[in-house]
């Protein structure tokens, strides 16, 4: 019997994924790359890899606020369209696995940003996510990784919502299934048959990151509630964003 793919293999491919995240904009990476710039102080100029970079708009980001970046996704199609409409002189786009190998290793600093931490189906896997960061992130380097407040959302998520996008209905059902939120999509297009996709992202925990950081040899410095750079606060904060460093 064959096994089923991943839910990411097919939903990243999918042009349905940047339609129905359009809403987030570059205006938004500038912000988050604020946080590596103000409140890490990384210098500038500084070699940096966007793990899980999609289709660009962090990667572009962070090479107009002064670092050389490489932009590194699974997604052939988000990475064609990064180097479509995200180009810059200092990113590269590469195809590669958030589990690696990370070209060009090692860097002055990793970032993860978008709640793009926790895809697999196991604790152990997801932690092997940031032991590799580790490896492939210099002595004294920068690790950053940026979720949702797995507490904020457990008692805020909306179950449904509907939407017109281009002229297609999309319904997005979401839940809580034990350690993961999920989210089922389905896009009915009068001209078309209807699409299913999924997402399946662990609720990841500040202790889960902490846990994940000191098993790997990195040091949390920083925990922010946002992109502003306001501290974290469990019961309210929209993000959790873990800033850590590898030991020198």
């Amino acid at each position: 019997m064959t096994e089923a793919a991943p839910w990411y293999a097919s939903w990243f491919e999918s042009p349905w994924y940047t339609r129905l995240y359009g809403h987030r904009t570059l205006e938004e990476a500038r912000k988050a790359v604020t946080v590596v710039r103000d409140v890490a102080h990384l210098p500038t100029g500084s070699r940096v890899l966007d793990v899980c970079c999609g289709y660009g708009r962090h990667a572009l980001a962070l090479a107009e606020a002064g670092y050389r970046v490489t932009g590194l996704d699974a997604s052939n199609y988000l990475i064609d369209r990064a180097r479509n409409e995200y180009a810059h002189p200092m990113v590269d786009y590469v195809v590669g696995d958030m589990r690696g190998p990370y070209p060009g290793a090692p860097y002055q600093a990793i970032v993860n940003f978008f709640t793009s931490y926790g895809y697999f189906d196991t604790d152990e896997e997801n932690a092997a996510v940031a032991r590799h960061m580790a490896v492939c992130v210099e002595p004294g380097g920068l690790v950053i990784i940026d979720v949702l407040n797995a507490d904020v959302l457990r008692r805020t998520l909306v179950p449904e919502t509907m939407t017109i996008i281009q002229g297609a209905t999309v319904i997005q059902e979401r839940w809580i299934d034990g350690p993961f939120v999920r989210k089922k999509i389905t896009i009915t297009n009068p001209c078309s048959h209807d699409l299913e996709f999924e997402e399946r992202v662990w609720l990841t925990t500040l202790e889960d990151l902490e846990r994940h950081s000191a098993a790997a040899g990195l040091v949390v410095n920083n925990v922010l509630g946002d992109y502003d750079g306001s501290a974290y606060q469990r019961d309210a904060s929209a993000r959790c964003i873990v800033i850590a460093r590898r030991k020198a």
